[in-house]
């Protein structure tokens, strides 16, 4: 899980993730797709896609401060940041990462099990990867401040904080577990 927060205005932040409360919408292609057909997700995902980007389009021209989720496991996060900054966002990225893709797999299982929607084991692996990579070499530079958060057990561990390429490591061990992962090349992803 990744969360994404653009802010209108700068406000002050507390610096565990633990404790931050935000009191902003928050969307999620996911929730869009439930509302639409809580039956049949799959179905619903393109309506629930364009419903995503208008309510996103809605939330910039009204200057509302949001929340939204993403893998940040494509571009497209990467075309939205810059425009929520000429809009004068304030861009927070609380990346949460867990140690293998395993432990997504079977967060997914428990998820689905819940009544939540289910992701191909293949591109839960793909993703894995990808997105860490993107976090760290494209989107952790577009945001005005970042915060990557280690949760493969159960509570989250504050790792590292930062803006751009600056940042103070908080758990040595994790963040290199977390590099090794960014910069290990023969991961085909």
């Amino acid at each position: 899980m990744r969360l994404f927060l653009a802010f209108r205005d700068r406000i002050s932040y507390p610096s565990s993730v633990e404790s931050e409360k935000y009191p902003y919408d928050f969307i999620n292609v996911d929730e869009i797709a439930r509302e639409i057909s809580p039956d049949n997700l799959e179905n619903a995902r393109l309506k629930a896609g364009k419903r995503f980007f208008k309510k996103l389009d809605d939330f910039i021209e009204g200057s509302k401060n949001f929340l939204l989720e993403s893998t940040l496991s494509g571009k497209n996060m990467g075309r939205l940041i810059p425009r929520l900054k000429e809009n004068g966002y304030f861009v927070k990225i609380i990346y949460i990462f867990l140690e293998t893709p395993e432990v997504c797999i079977e967060r997914i299982k428990e998820r689905v099990l819940k009544g939540g929607h289910s992701v191909p084991e293949k591109d839960v692996i793909r993703r894995f990867y990808r997105s860490k990579k993107n976090f760290w070499s494209l989107y952790k530079r577009l945001a005005d401040k970042w915060i990557l958060v280690y949760n493969s057990e159960e509570k989250f561990i504050e790792v590292a904080i930062g803006s751009k390429d600056n940042y103070i490591v908080n758990s040595e061990e994790l963040f290199k577990t977390f590099l090794m992962e960014v910069f290990n090349e023969s991961r085909k992803i």
